[in-house]
């Protein structure tokens, strides 16, 4: 298990789980925080610590055992196999072999879709390793783009956090799953089968081939209407390999081939190279990249991973188009414009001729061995450092009038080394999701004073990075369908904007101001990026009412909701808390 780069250990991390010693953070999964991990013998795993909200609930504890059961009964060659656990420890941990490779999603945000061939390739590995999982009668229920690793042998699939085993008395025990890669059947709470993960599996293909998540992006609640009543948006995606990704993502599971139809239909070309898994050369250049950060990789003798390899000076970028928002529901470009790697990846990138393989390992050793005051800095890493774009008001039922834009923070000097704050937002990643919202008291701060990624199934992953630009215009933000930009501090000159779109889920309250119309409620950018508990009798002296979220719809609300029109290309619900 992998996906992200490695990331130093932060004061707050546990230095050792069980027998394994804890070296580097790796990213975060639904369940937990992973970590890589070291065992006695020297090899390198990958350990997932339950999030404690979790281990807290017996019920989840139980769950999890019957879980980790199921995927150790799992193995093959393009899945990751479950090496240890312990589901009574507190926190509850799992450990699976580590997978020195970047996930799908971080490689396509990065160069862009992959061509037909490596498509088709991807197509037939990730179908044998379903096959793989359902022969021990397990369902994943989870692919998706991040669940995939790109590694130099072939993909792999992982994160069983949310497998159930086939003989389960029921599969439609709860609705857990990604939006926008969920079957139709997980939404209505159907039984589900093998041919549920079929649905995924198209699904990943078709990102994989146009960059573009195929029903768009969105709250939790259009997607689903998506995915259950809407087509995908296949443009562009091969056309030798359209009719296999439609057929696998047909709304009855029956219209869909079975496993082993589907790796019959996506034969893996023959490369000569025994992997079976041609490859751009960008994407070869990032996955060798990895292993060779991983293989000089030492994480000191007390596995206290917290320096970090100084990075080097930001290369000059070139301008970038503007969001396209003609796609239809906030769809991102087809090939996002993230901003270029910095980093050991962006150097070894620019590495050419015969002596690129060999600078891959050269210049990750060289980096690992170097060093860095990790208290260094300009000073200002308590400070937020952000604005918003101004904001206007939107009344239930139209628009009307502006409100004042919002101020700007004052510019911190530039500093020779990055200071933390800086850092965690150069570690941001396009699509992303952070646990901060805007200061309901304070339209220029934020409730953290840096992002940190978090699941992007989490209650409290309140935005959803869709850019990341050098300036604040080239977000395209619009305020009223609570859309924001969040500023770095300053390092060298340069800043980072993060382009944030609030995620809504059913039951979140955010904050509305009176209308200017008797019995009128009207929303602004301000109010739209908040959210503040549903339960409580005040609100800040700028608002009047405690809304809560009851969906985003194309164009009815829910009874005893009001609507607020054009948000997103469709209907704002909400009631009055």
């Amino acid at each position: 298990m992998a996906g992200a780069g490695l990331k130093a250990l932060r004061p707050g991390d546990p230095r050792r789980i069980g027998p394994y010693r804890l070296l580097a953070r790796l990213g975060a999964g639904g369940m937990g925080q992973v970590y890589l991990g070291g065992s006695r013998g020297h090899r390198r795993v990958a350990v997932k610590v339950v999030h404690p909200h979790f281990a807290d609930d017996a019920t989840f504890r139980r769950r999890f055992a019957k879980e980790v059961a199921a995927a150790r009964r799992v193995g093959g060659y393009y899945t990751a196999q479950v090496v240890d656990a312990d589901t009574d420890a507190d926190p509850p941990w799992l450990v699976t072999e580590y997978i020195a490779g970047p996930s799908l999603q971080d490689a396509v945000d990065r160069n862009g879709p992959l061509p037909e061939a490596s498509v088709a390739a991807l197509g037939a590995g990730l179908a044998e390793g379903l096959d793989a999982i359902h022969r021990q009668h397990v369902l994943h229920r989870d692919l998706k783009p991040g669940n995939v690793l790109l590694a130099q042998d072939g993909p792999r699939i992982i994160d069983f956090g949310i497998a159930r085993a086939m003989d389960a008395p029921s599969q439609s025990m709860s609705l857990m799953g990604t939006p926008g890669y969920m079957s139709p059947e997980q939404y209505v709470g159907r039984d589900i089968g093998p041919k549920s993960d079929v649905f995924c599996l198209a699904a990943v293909l078709a990102y994989a081939a146009t960059g573009r998540h195929p029903f768009g992006e969105g709250p939790p609640d259009a997607l689903g209407y998506r995915v259950r009543h809407e087509e995908p948006d296949l443009s562009g995606v091969p056309a030798a390999l359209r009719p296999l990704i439609a057929d696998g993502l047909a709304k009855d599971p029956d219209d869909r081939p079975t496993v082993a139809g589907f790796l019959e239909r996506c034969p893996a070309p023959s490369t000569g190279t025994g992997t079976g898994m041609p490859m751009p050369e960008a994407f070869t250049t990032l996955i060798n990249t990895r292993v060779a950060e991983t293989e000089s990789f030492d994480g000191g003798p007390s596995g206290a991973g917290e320096r970090r390899p100084p990075r080097p000076p930001r290369p000059p970028q070139p301008p970038r188009p503007p969001r396209d928002r003609a796609g239809g529901a906030g769809r991102p470009p087809a090939r996002p414009p993230n901003r270029p790697a910095t980093g050991p990846s962006a150097a070894v990138k620019r590495a050419a001729g015969p002596a690129a393989a060999v600078g891959v390992l050269l210049i990750a050793l060289l980096v690992a061995l170097s060093d860095r005051d990790a208290s260094g800095g300009s000073g200002n890493a308590g400070s937020s450092a952000s604005t918003a774009s101004p904001s206007s008001t939107r009344t239930s039922e139209g628009t009307s009038g502006t409100s004042g834009g919002l101020g700007s923070t004052r510019r911190p000097s530039p500093s020779p080394t990055p200071d933390r704050t800086y850092e965690a937002f150069d570690d941001i990643s396009v699509g992303d999701c952070l646990d901060a919202y805007r200061d309901p008291y304070d339209s220029d701060d934020w409730s953290e004073s840096m992002p940190s990624s978090v699941s992007c199934g989490r209650d409290d992953a309140y935005l959803k990075v869709y850019a990341i630009r050098d300036r604040s215009s080239e977000c395209d933000a619009e305020s009223l369908d609570a859309e924001s930009w969040w500023r770095s501090p300053a390092h060298d000159g340069d800043r980072i904007y993060l382009c944030v779109r609030r995620q809504f889920q059913k039951g979140d309250c955010f904050l509305g101001k009176e209308g200017s119309e008797e019995g009128r409620v009207s929303v602004n950018g301000h109010g739209l990026m908040t959210s503040w508990g549903c339960g409580k009798d005040t609100v800040p002296r700028d608002f009047d009412y405690i809304l809560q979220y009851t969906g985003y719809y194309e164009s009815r609300c829910p009874s005893g909701s009001r609507r607020w029109t054009d948000f997103r290309k469709g209907v704002l619900c909400a009631r009055i808390v």
